[in-house]
């Protein structure tokens, strides 16, 4: 007979995987698990290897330093009305439909998972709400150098960019925000290819009609997105 103690840690790992990714039907979560080789010839200690791996990239908490700092690099998707944040240990980044997105250096993030509220302090002392969090995804380590990219090459991958005066978004698009007077102006451009993209260099880009193009010099590059790591 197997071991009976075996069944609380993996009804336990069951419970983890399933909190990261509550929007899933039981019966949704286990047919991805059958897509992911955990079927009727899997072991227990083959599904609670896959199980581990799901919470690991789709965590109930996002797991925080010293109960204050992200640890590691993540995606927090979050309404109100829907919120695109990348939240790293040293700053996060907030990106809305059509909006400028905005970059800072943060002190804290109260303790959050899905259908929690997320909410950040700044090193200023203010809180900023951002709604109520629907996913946490563990952000890629693997990212392409973006010269020479070509825009098929580019994936899931959304970076932004930082210029003296402006700021950007790279996905299958390049988008670039600055400030003139009291408004913000967008300018959006087809890229085929990237031909200079590194801090200190002038963002070069083959555009979709095949000219090249300068649009400013970088002072940083950030990444806000990547592929899932347990698809990609």
């Amino acid at each position: 007979m197997d071991d009976p103690t075996r069944i609380d840690p993996t009804l336990e790992s069951l419970r983890r995987a399933w909190e990261g990714q509550p929007d899933l039907s039981l019966a949704t979560f286990f047919a991805m698990l059958a897509n992911r080789g955990i079927g009727w010839g899997a072991s227990d200690a083959e599904l609670v290897a896959e199980l581990q791996r799901q919470a690991a990239v789709h965590p109930p908490l996002l797991p925080l330093d010293n109960g204050r700092i992200a640890e590691g690099e993540w995606l927090v998707l979050a309404d109100a009305p829907t919120n695109r944040i990348t939240a790293t240990p040293t700053h996060v980044i907030v990106r809305r439909p059509q909006a400028q997105p905005v970059v800072w250096a943060y002190d804290s993030i109260r303790p959050t998972g899905p259908g929690r509220p997320f909410t950040i302090r700044d090193t200023e002392g203010f809180e900023h709400r951002f709604g109520v969090v629907t996913s946490l995804m563990r952000l890629s380590t693997t990212c392409p150098d973006l010269k020479g990219l070509k825009r098929q090459e580019l994936g899931d991958f959304v970076f932004v960019l930082r210029f003296s005066g402006a700021i950007g978004v790279l996905d299958h698009g390049l988008h670039l925000f600055a400030k003139e007077n009291r408004r913000v102006t967008r300018q959006d451009y087809s890229w085929q290819r990237i031909e200079k993209c590194r801090p200190g260099e002038e963002l070069e880009v083959i555009l979709g009609g095949g000219e090249s193009a300068r649009l400013g010099a970088i002072e940083e590059v950030l990444v806000a997105e990547t592929p899932n790591p347990l698809f990609g």
